[in-house]
Parts: structure tokens; C-alpha cells; sequence
């Protein structure tokens, strides 16, 4: 099997006055690609400027003019649809027919795509994400039949079936590898699976959240809701021939590797609590940064008499209509938990321990309307651009802001561009919260950026707003049987508990026991809590070990996290084939290799608004390390993983 990336449309058959409907709801730089596309034809490129990402409300300030989407005017806008319809109608009468691409044409397009002074290293990375000949780079095609043979006695083991172990799983059978995936879950979708909450969406556009060669037209929603997402994943197990391959309710007890075969025995076991072993040339951890939940260490906990749920194991059919609530976290669940509970629950008691930053974002719960639906179905290449547009605009939107600036001293930001994103952050949530002690509340003191920023239409501060709910930012100091004691003495009657207090992010691939070369504990080399990889992939002691999501990979503001596991995934397919035309058995990394990229990691992750002492979150260990975050460029990631140096390795 050999993917295409070749876009399939369907045929055109609306009449001009329905297209013409349709176009308001279109990517304006998507569409102006479309139109090249269509035409063959540039010279629309020299009537526009480039569009602009996230500057677009100071570059209206310049003007004085209000600017739609792309930093274009409204005049623009409408030119740019009167050439679609011209263009589609050209189109259609020559049957459908598009003009052959010139390298000149697509250098054209990417320029104009990311602005005239876009960086020449930008381009290959623009080429293999677009794809504009629908050739598939990522894969693994072995032609060499020795290879293949070889391939076919590579048996590896994945652990988990969420979008990094789907995804490896569908690049192992391209390449002929044999492969099995082990699922805890009864389904598809890792935690997409396990996330069932009211309200639980993504919260990256869904067009960009999903594999570059199984694109999703039919998202109803601009950020798809839970259900969606797992529907999708499940599809593209079944599609492309992977379901097969996956053992569901059987988790990964222990791995071991080898010394005297190279190779990995892998204890499982079932739902029946049968166990078995299963024997693996290499392992892939697929298991992901947040699986694990983690209640909240409050004393008397167990006491509590009602429902007692922690938002990533949501038990189906649980209903809290007409009860009092308590939801302790404000972080991404609680965000989308607290304005669904909060219409139905007779009081809801949000226990704060800190505020969270958002971006205004109208479209957060927007439905995808017809008109764009059509466009991505039947445009030519209109799917591929809007999907490069929402891509690129996430990695070089932000990220100048996040870093901090050693003289700038404050404890509100920590740069000047920081404190100008505070600033846009701050009128945002006061121009929704009138009430100053509410206010005093949920507007956040520490830099942005510090915690992941939430995307908000407006409904989270409403909700908060209700005369329902209630915010409490004195900390819990324990709990009875019938509900929770703040520290100034406050007996906090409720009927269920919702805890959205996070996983245990900085425990990668726990509880599972991991040995490697020479008896080596990867839990006691990681010292529990302190998990360190090349490239978040690769780890000295462990031959044939990778990760998918492993530690320092997490996107804070640099991409979709779809994007990164296929680097992951095709970095590991190099290791692969490195060993296969080697005919070698293991490949494990430099120490020094490992050690000089970690020291780098940290060093950038320090400079950060994650890493600040002013900050805590998440994202950092016991010790205050980020164990979690990818601090660099999604185009600086790319190019580590794009190719596998030998010499970082020692291979045997």
C-alpha cells in the first residue's frame, strides 16, 4: 500500500448563484490559491498582498480600516470572489481540466502563502506538508526485495491506539513491517476514547488535526467535539487495514530488552487477566503525555458520599442535572466542563486555583457551514491551502511572544511582546467581566503563555457569570462525606465532584515496567518524574525503544500536534530501515548525543514563559524542569527529525 496525497474532488454542479452564496464563508487566501490553481495563471499574486497571520488587528490599527480574515479588506475579499466564480466557470467549461504545475508556479504559491521574505529553508518543509504533486514523503517504500524480505522479519509491538499508534501502525503496513498494537481501551482514539466530559472538543482547528493524507472534509464543527475526533481516528484504523492488527482491554505490562537475541519480550494482559508475552524486534510507545488521571491530594477525599469523577474517566450515562456541582481545576477540561454543567446543575461551585489566559475565538463552537464544506470537496486544492493556512499561521503566529527577555523584569510577562499579548488578553476578559471582584478573580497575574492559552467564544466567563455558579479561589484543605472544606473554614455542601485536575504528565509510560540493555530501569533512569529523549524519541540504554509523544514533544503554540507525530513517525521509520539496509539488529542512542540535545532542550524551555519561576504549571517536574514541552519551531523540529544521522547511534 502506497499512499497518494493526490486530492480527490467531486464534481462541481451548482449553479453560479449558490457558488456565489457560498463564497463569503471561504479562506480568502485558501481561495486565491485555488484560483491559480484553476487558471494556471499568477497574476492574482501580484494584485494582493500575502496574507497576514495574527498581526491583523494592529495592521487595521495602521489603517484605520477593518481587516477580515488574512488581513485583507473587505474590497479585496469581494474582488477575490468575483475571479473564484470567474475562474470556476473557465474551469468547468474545459471539463475540469487543471493546468500543469511549474516548479516556478509552486514557488510562486508558497511565497505568496507565507509573505515575500519567507526563509529558504521554509521550502522543502512547505513542499512535503502541501503536497501540491501528491507525492507522500513520509512514508516508508522499500523497492529493494532484500530489504523487504528483511522488513518482513521485523515484527515491532505498539503500545496504544490513539493517533500516534494508529498512525504507526498505518506506516508499518505501508512498509511491510509486521506490527501489533496494544490497546487498554475497548476502542480506537486514545484520549479522544477516554475523554468523554460535557463540552470536551479539541482546541486546534479541526481541519489541521488530522493525518496529511487522510484529510476529514466533514467536520460539523470548526474545533470538533470528542466524539468526532474518536469517529475519525476509528475510520482511518478501519480504512486503512489496522484494526486488525489490535488487541483492545490488554495492556503492556512490562518490556524487556533482550541481551542475548536483541530483541524486546513484551508482557501483556487481557481483559481476563490472562497474560502472555509477546516478542518484538522494536517497541513503540504510543501511550501519550495525558492517559493517566490524577486526582487531587485532598485529605478525606474517600469520604465523599456522591459521584466522585475525574474528567478524563467520565463515566458514561452520568447525569448531574439538578445537583450541586463542585468542579475543582480551571484549566483546558474544567474551561469546557464548567459552562455545560453550569446549565443544568442547581448550583455549581468552581474551585480556582488559578486563572486561566484565552484567545478570543468567535468560531470556537462555530458548525462548518455549507459553503466551505463544498470548497474543500470540490475547489481544487482548496482543502490542501486552508489546511496549510491554519498549519502556518499556528507556527509563526506566537511564538516571538513566548520567549523571555533576560532585562525585562516584571511579574506579569517577560518580554515586552509577552506584555503586549497580556495586554490584548486582559482588555479581552474585562471587556466580559463586570463585576470587580469576579474580575480580581479570573484575570490571570502571570505571563501569557505560562499555561496553555484556552480558545473562548465567550461562554466560559458567562457561565462563571450565572447566578448558579459560584467561583472559590480559597484552596481546598479536605473533605467529608458531604462535600469539600476550604481553608477558611467554609463547608462546601455539594452532591458530586468533578475533578479536572490533569494526569500524571511528568510519569512518561508509567505504570508500565520498561528494562533495557544491561537490566537498565527506564523508571529509575528517569528518576520517575524526569523523563529525557533524543528528539522526545529516542533513549540511550533502550535499543529499538521509540516514542510517540514522548518527553519535550507537547505544542504549546508551535503547530498541530498531528503534524508532529508523522515527524515522530517518520523519524522512526528512518531508524528502521537504517537497521534494514544495514541488516543490523539494534540502534540505540549516543549518551552524548542525548545529553548535548537535553542540555539545548532545557536551556530554550528555561527562556520561556513554561519555564519561568513565575510560573507554575503542568509542564514541569517536582523539580521545576519542563519534562513536558517542545520549546523550539515547528520547521526547527522538522528538520531534527526530518532526516536520521547515523553517528548519533551505535548501531550492532
Amino acid at each position: 500500500m502506497v499512499l497518494s496525497l493526490a486530492p480527490e474532488l467531486s464534481p462541481v454542479t451548482e449553479d453560479p448563484e449558490t457558488i456565489a452564496g457560498y463564497l463569503p464563508e471561504l479562506n480568502t487566501a485558501a481561495l486565491i490559491m485555488s484560483i491559480v490553481h484553476m487558471t494556471g495563471d499568477t497574476g492574482i499574486l501580484n494584485e494582493l498582498p500575502s496574507p497576514r497571520t495574527l498581526d491583523v488587528v494592529a495592521a487595521g490599527a495602521e489603517t484605520g480600516e477593518a481587516l477580515l480574515e488574512g488581513g485583507y479588506t473587505a474590497a479585496q475579499v469581494e474582488f477575490v470572489q468575483a475571479r473564484a466564480l470567474a475562474a470556476i466557470a473557465d474551469w468547468r467549461q474545459r471539463g475540469g481540466r487543471l493546468p500543469p504545475l511549474s516548479a516556478a508556479t509552486m514557488d510562486a504559491l508558497y511565497r505568496f502563502m507565507c509573505g515575500p521574505g519567507v526563509d529558504a529553508e521554509y521550502l522543502e518543509f512547505i513542499n512535503e506538508e502541501v503536497a501540491l504533486d501528491g507525492v507522500d514523503r513520509r512514508g516508508l517504500q522499500l523497492q529493494d526485495p532484500a530489504l523487504q524480505a528483511r522488513a518482513a522479519e521485523f515484527p515491532v509491538v505498539i503500545i496504544g491506539a490513539g493517533m500516534g499508534g494508529v498512525l504507526a501502525g498505518i506506516r508499518l503496513g505501508e512498509a511491510g513491517i509486521p506490527y501489533t498494537i496494544i490497546e487498554k481501551n475497548p476502542g480506537v482514539g486514545g484520549t479522544w476514547y477516554e475523554n468523554r466530559y460535557p463540552g470536551c472538543r479539541v482546541d486546534v482547528p479541526g481541519h489541521s488535526y488530522s493525518y496529511s493524507f487522510a484529510p476529514n472534509h466533514g467536520w460539523t464543527s470548526h474545533f470538533p467535539l470528542a466524539d468526532e475526533i474518536r469517529a475519525y481516528f476509528d475510520d482511518c484504523a478501519e480504512r486503512f487495514g489496522v484494526k486488525p492488527h489490535i488487541r483492545f482491554e490488554t495492556e503492556v505490562i512490562a518490556a524487556e530488552f533482550r541481551d542475548a537475541s536483541d530483541d524486546w519480550s513484551v508482557r501483556i494482559r487481557g481483559a481476563d487477566g490472562t497474560e502472555e508475552v509477546l516478542e518484538a524486534c522494536a517497541v513503540i510507545s504510543a501511550v501519550g503525555q495525558l492517559n493517566r488521571p490524577k486526582l487531587p491530594a485532598i485529605d478525606g477525599l474517600e469520604q465523599f458520599q456522591g459521584p466522585l469523577v475525574h474528567s478524563g474517566a467520565w463515566p458514561r450515562g452520568l447525569d448531574l442535572s439538578g445537583k450541586r456541582v463542585a468542579v475543582i481545576g480551571s484549566g483546558a477540561s474544567a474551561f469546557q466542563i464548567i459552562p455545560e454543567l453550569a446549565q443544568s446543575a442547581t448550583r455549581l461551585t468552581a474551585f480556582q486555583r488559578s486563572p486561566v489566559w484565552m484567545f478570543p475565538n468567535p468560531e470556537y463552537h462555530s458548525p462548518v457551514g455549507k459553503g466551505q464544506r463544498w470548497a474543500l470537496e470540490k475547489l481544487p486544492y482548496y482543502s490542501k491551502w486552508y489546511r496549510f493556512w491554519l498549519f502556518y499561521t499556528s507556527v509563526e503566529g506566537v511564538y516571538d511572544k513566548t520567549l523571555a527577555d533576560p532585562d525585562w523584569h516584571s511579574t506579569h510577562s517577560v518580554s515586552a511582546a509577552n506584555d503586549g499579548m497580556r495586554e490584548l488578553l486582559s482588555a479581552w476578559i474585562e471587556s466580559q467581566v463586570r463585576d470587580p471582584e469576579l474580575l480580581a478573580k479570573v484575570l490571570p497575574a502571570y505571563p501569557p503563555f505560562g499555561k496553555r492559552i484556552l480558545q473562548d467564544n465567550g461562554s466560559y466567563l458567562a457561565a462563571l457569570q450565572q447566578d448558579n455558579v459560584e467561583v472559590v479561589t480559597t484552596g481546598i484543605t479536605a473533605a467529608d462525606a458531604r462535600g469539600l472544606i476550604t481553608a477558611d473554614g467554609v463547608h462546601h455542601e455539594v452532591d458530586a465532584i468533578v475533578c479536572a485536575t490533569g494526569f500524571h504528565a511528568d510519569r512518561f509510560l508509567f505504570p508500565m515496567r520498561i528494562t533495557g540493555r544491561d537490566g537498565v530501569s527506564l523508571n529509575d533512569q528517569w528518576s520517575e518524574t524526569n523523563g529525557r529523549a533524543y528528539l522526545g524519541i529516542t533513549v540511550p540504554n533502550f535499543p529499538n525503544l521509540f516514542c510517540i509523544y514522548g518527553p519535550n514533544t507537547n505544542l504549546v503554540v508551535a503547530g498541530s500536534i498531528a503534524h508532529n507525530a508523522e515527524s515522530q513517525v517518520h523519524y522512526i521509520l528512518e531508524c528502521i530501515r537504517l537497521l534494514l539496509q544495514r541488516n543490523q539488529h539494534t540502534l540505540e542512542c549516543r549518551q552524548a548525543v542525548h545529553d548535548a540535545y537535553n542540555t539545548r532542550v532545557d536551556a530554550v524551555n528555561a527562556a520561556t514563559a513554561w519555564g519561568s519561576p513565575l510560573v507554575e504549571n503542568w509542564y514541569k517536574n517536582e523539580a521545576g524542569r519542563v519534562t513536558a514541552n517542545l520549546p523550539f519551531r515547528i520547521i526547527e523540529y522538522w528538520k531534527m527529525t526530518h532526516r536520521v544521522e547515523p553517528d548519533d547511534f551505535l548501531i550492532r
